[in-house]
């Protein structure tokens, strides 16, 4: 465990904490959404696991968040269970995963990362980009596909324009306006969070009950998780795919240990990374959280934000579980249409037009 705490510290720290825990709360929404489980599981997973894994990272800044690659591939593997076995298998998929990522560390394994093509990052992540943005178009638009594939809900959808909601889509188009606006201003950071709140607050004063809200599929528990325990009897069939996004979470945050050097300005050992991160979700199993890595723009925004060490990373958990036990349930009434936006930008985002086109 690495403390590193100086109290000099402290006030950029605390400050930088709540501005990423203001980013991260609607983007552990829209990641539960996005693997198809209780947001509850996206909050457990900030309380407990950042805080636990961001001691033991060799990054002092690296933020063990949610990512939009590892949801996608979290939502195809837990489809494959029944409704009354979801939970359970989470639980598993999770610790398995960081049981995983730990033993790469233990091993030394971070050295393999040097040899990861960009070309290949760049490609693997346009392709999950834009799987993710032809995913959300049902809940944007209102209109439920009956195809399983993508490419063929997005153009069941246009070829039947007159069975989409029409307050859903100008929920879902507002938020994404307001998400492009605040982008490119002093308030880019908490763009998410406000459009969120805006757009859900405004279905609910206008009444728009054909607009679909997160409480109408899953009920948010506003306390702190108690332990869970892993299912020995579906342990087999969950361990490729834990070996595959625990992959997954690692090369992400490769690219955090090769470029963004530590406050003594030597770069960190992606194996003690691999380390922090299997921790982290082994925690974060434990106590009912969804999966996490290494997450660059997270830990970009508490450098802009003006983070001085790891402690950044413990003190937003701390905001994080402030928020569950005292708002935690309003997150009923957020609009399924925003987070499907919401998740869009983020897929737009992820797209390097000029790297593609070299």
């Amino acid at each position: 465990m690495r403390l590193d705490f100086s109290s000099k510290n402290l006030p950029a720290d605390i400050g930088a904490s709540i501005t990423m825990a203001l980013v991260a709360i609607p983007d552990a929404i829209a990641s539960a959404i996005l693997a198809g489980v209780n947001p509850t599981y996206g909050f457990n997973a900030l309380m407990i696991g950042t805080p636990i894994g961001s001691l033991f990272t060799s990054s002092q800044f690296m933020n063990i968040g949610s990512t939009a690659a590892m949801m996608l591939a979290v939502g195809e593997v837990l489809a494959s269970f029944s409704k009354g076995d979801i939970f359970t298998a989470l639980v598993t998929l999770t610790i398995l995963i960081g049981v995983f990522q730990l033993l790469l560390g233990i091993f030394k394994m971070g050295v393999f990362t040097r040899f990861i093509s960009n070309a290949v990052m760049i490609g693997f992540f346009t392709g999950v980009a834009t799987v993710l943005i032809l995913g959300q178009l049902g809940d944007l638009t209102g209109y439920t596909s009956t195809y399983s594939n993508k490419v063929m809900q997005a153009l069941d959808i246009l070829l039947h324009p007159g069975e989409i909601n029409l307050p859903s889509l100008l929920t879902g188009l507002v938020t994404i306006g307001i998400v492009v606006l605040l982008s490119r201003t002093r308030l880019g950071n908490y763009a998410l969070a406000i459009a969120l709140l805006f757009t859900s607050i405004t279905v609910f004063v206008l009444g728009l009950d054909s607009v679909a809200l997160v409480g109408d599929s899953f009920q948010i528990s506003a306390e702190f998780p108690t332990p869970a325990l892993p299912s020995l009897h579906i342990i087999r069939p969950l361990i490729m795919p834990a070996i595959a996004i625990g992959l997954l979470g690692l090369i992400q945050a490769a690219g955090i240990s090769q470029t963004i050097p530590n406050p003594d300005g030597q770069y960190p050992d992606p194996s003690g990374d691999f380390s922090g991160q299997g921790i982290s979700n082994m925690a974060s199993g434990f106590f009912k959280g969804l999966p996490l890595g290494g997450s660059l723009g997270g830990t970009s925004i508490l450098l802009s934000a003006g983070a001085k060490s790891r402690w950044a990373n413990v003190f937003m958990g701390l905001f994080v579980a402030l928020f569950v036990f005292v708002f935690g349930n309003q997150v009923e009434k957020v609009a399924l249409p925003a987070i499907a936006a919401v998740l869009m930008v983020a897929g737009f985002q992820t797209y390097k037009v000029e790297a593609i086109q070299d």
